[in-house]
């Protein structure tokens, strides 16, 4: 088994941690390549190490399954890198929360046993598409989280016309909107008051950011579809985000937003699944009275 190793920048409390790691995959006998920009931040004196072949481009690494050292970030960005490629994923977590990456550096033995046994699933995660003109230039991508659109001038508010399917859905002077996904749930779509929805849920979540009335609350569809949203506002610029890529729109955008065709593979093993995951990173049910 061919495994293709992703990161960022690691903190330097957990660089030997990230190390031992990488070190156990080398050592258990897989085929093991390194991104090559994490290579040269981790700069680590380890023989096994610098001798791992690296890669830059996921489509001609024929790598059978991405691992992502870090946090639930970092986990995005290996799913940007990696959704055109079908490569499944595995989160190892050396961030906080940890809702993408599950798993536990300290478990890399039952892991790699894990992995070498197939004693796995695969569960599939829906992608958002997403397009909008900035001027004459068209612009798309795709979200695992979340697709928002957001005022960038802290003052003003925003007007947002919503529509589905192209039937108007309504009118909200807000801060934003976000439109998640299952995944997207557990992440800013949480913070923002909305739902949590299991992962083989077939929906989105349209949710107002800070709205102006008290008659606007998040709405549950169906994901097969399309969401379009206008946004006004005078003198205001406007900041769109799919995940952790933003970019400011000075004019009055309208975004549409799909299911794509593409989606991500996730790794689940069987002594983890989405509710455990719950009660542990959320304390889902534990009485904290005293």
């Amino acid at each position: 088994m061919r495994i293709a190793i992703f990161g960022t920048n690691i903190s330097s409390d957990f660089k030997q941690k990230v190390e031992e790691v990488i070190h156990s995959f080398i050592t258990a006998g897989f085929d093991t390549i390194i991104h090559k920009d994490f290579k040269e931040y981790l700069q680590s004196s380890s023989f096994s190490i610098n001798n791992t072949n690296v890669f830059t481009d996921l489509h001609d690494s024929n790598a059978d399954v991405l691992i992502s050292l870090g946090g639930d970030g970092t986990f995005l960005k290996c799913a940007h890198l990696c959704y055109k490629e079908r490569i499944p994923i595995v989160g190892i977590n050396f961030g906080k929360l940890g809702f993408l990456a599950q798993t536990n550096p300290n478990d890399i033995d039952q892991i790699i046993k894990l992995l070498k046994e197939k004693q796995y699933t695969l569960q599939k995660r829906t992608l958002l598409d997403f397009s909008y003109k900035n001027k004459s230039k068209k612009f798309s991508g795709i979200g695992l989280n979340e697709i928002t659109l957001q005022k960038s001038n802290a003052v003003k508010l925003i007007k947002l016309n919503v529509y589905v399917d192209n039937d108007f859905l309504c009118s909200f002077w807000a801060d934003g909107v976000a439109i998640s996904t299952p995944t997207g749930s557990t992440g800013y779509s949480l913070s923002l008051g909305s739902p949590i929805l299991t992962p083989d849920n077939h929906s989105f979540i349209i949710t107002p950011i800070a709205p102006h009335t008290l008659n606007i609350r998040p709405i549950i569809i169906p994901d097969d579809k399309k969401i379009t949203i206008e946004a006004t506002g005078d003198f205001t610029e406007f900041l769109i985000s799919n995940d952790y890529i933003s970019q400011i729109v000075r004019h009055n955008p309208t975004i549409n937003i799909k299911k794509s065709r593409h989606t991500i593979s996730t790794i689940e093993f069987h002594s983890k699944n989405f509710f455990g995951t719950l009660r542990e990173k959320l304390n889902l049910g534990m009485d904290i009275r005293k």
